[in-house]
């Protein structure tokens, strides 16, 4: 990531994901790397909702192109939704701040039949400034 910013407007990277199987149960983490100018990049609890929005794709069989999983209710993309909690020392807010988030994923895919996938995310900070939208390389899973 390129250096400190003051820029209010928060700035995510895709750095690693792990995923194995816990107890027959998929489980994964994701890194990202990120940067805050004005510190608020995470929530202090969860009642302010998610601040990493997410969007899965899967690899099509049939088409051989990615495609995003239907929420039936909405007749829209489904989404992943996350909420990422501050670190016990807040002292950061205010101020510039960059480092990495760890996110744990359980379940990551939408089933066991679903070897290829990525996904894009993008964060959400508490006055609402969206950050940039990442695409993450393609996993394959063979578990």
């Amino acid at each position: 990531m390129k250096k400190q910013s003051n820029d209010p407007n928060p700035v995510i990277e895709y750095i690693d994901f792990k995923a194995w199987k816990d107890n027959g149960s998929d489980t994964a983490v994701m890194v990202l790397g990120y940067q805050d100018g004005d510190g608020n990049i995470f929530r202090e609890n969860n009642l302010k909702g998610p601040n990493l929005i997410g969007t899965f794709y899967y690899l099509n069989s049939a088409t051989q192109k990615f495609t995003a999983i239907k929420d039936i209710i909405t007749n829209d993309t489904a989404r992943i939704t996350q909420t990422v909690l501050q670190p016990k020392d807040a002292s950061y807010k205010g101020k510039a701040v960059k480092g990495q988030m760890y996110i744990p994923w359980n379940p990551f895919r939408s089933g066991d039949s679903v070897k290829v996938f990525k996904y894009t995310l993008f964060v959400v900070d508490d006055a609402g400034n969206k950050s940039n939208v990442i695409t993450t390389p393609v996993f394959t899973i063979d578990f």
